[in-house]
């Protein structure tokens, strides 16, 4: 009896875990906690997006007083422009350059101007501008623009175009830079936004996170072959050595 009962145990036991969908029994295993913490990743970034719009649609407030904040060294237009026959090509390539450059101080500003003209972004003192920026242009307009190529970090050239505005018809100057409006914060979803990002840091929800990522942080990977090239070669070179001398610390291939 004892026996019977202890089959009879094993087959309740068995038909509790298995489920009849067809003439083939087949075993229900519980999802695994990989794939629960995946699924919980794709709801708590559902919810981060939801909440990222709701904080845009939120605007802006404007300040009663604004306040002083920073310089601009920017190109403008002057009124001499007029006297061009060619003015409306003027105004339709000075609407496509890069016209400001903001720094806290005038020296930063000045900085960055000159960090873009290193790049060969800003030509003669003028901006330039891109090749899918030219096709945009009208025939006149494109008639201002010459082609000039670079080469960038990866030993590649790139085209792009810098503008012929008449000396007179522009100039660099200085202007104060303002603070005029102020972010609307929600103190509700700037909790609810700081919990989720908590949660994606937890261990085993970070690693499901990262395996979500398309984007893979290839930042100095070159360095990082090269270190591990260069390991591998110390360590190749101990085959040279006898156990001996490893054992008594007389060949490092640290130091080596």
């Amino acid at each position: 009896m004892q026996l019977r009962r202890r089959f009879w145990h094993l087959e309740m036991r068995q038909n509790d875990l298995k489920i009849c969908k067809t003439k083939n029994e087949c075993v229900v295993k519980p999802p695994h906690i990989k794939c629960k913490r995946q699924k919980e990743i794709r709801r708590i970034r559902k919810r981060q997006r939801q909440i990222w719009a709701e904080k845009r649609a939120l605007g802006f407030i404007e300040l009663r007083k604004p306040i002083r904040h920073g310089w601009f060294k920017e190109i403008v237009i002057t009124h001499r422009a007029e006297n061009y026959k060619n003015r409306a090509a003027i105004r339709e390539v000075y609407d496509k350059v890069e016209k400001i450059f903001w720094g806290k101080t005038k020296e930063e500003a000045v900085r960055k101007w000159l960090h873009e003209t290193s790049k060969y972004l800003i030509n003669k003192e003028i901006p330039t501008i891109s090749r899918k920026q030219y096709n945009r242009l009208s025939h006149k307009a494109k008639s201002l623009c010459v082609p000039f190529y670079y080469m960038i970090e990866s030993r590649k050239l790139k085209l792009r175009y810098y503008v012929k505005i008449p000396k007179g018809a522009y100039r660099i100057k200085f202007t104060k830079a303002y603070i005029t409006h102020s972010k609307r914060i929600d103190p509700k979803l700037e909790s609810e936004c700081a919990l989720l990002e908590q949660q994606t840091l937890k261990h085993g929800y970070f690693e499901a996170s990262e395996k979500l990522d398309k984007w893979k942080d290839w930042w100095k990977v070159e360095e990082t072959k090269k270190r591990e090239r260069k390991t591998k070669q110390n360590l190749l070179g101990l085959r040279n050595y006898s156990i001996n001398q490893l054992l008594r610390d007389e060949i490092s291939w640290e130091r080596n």
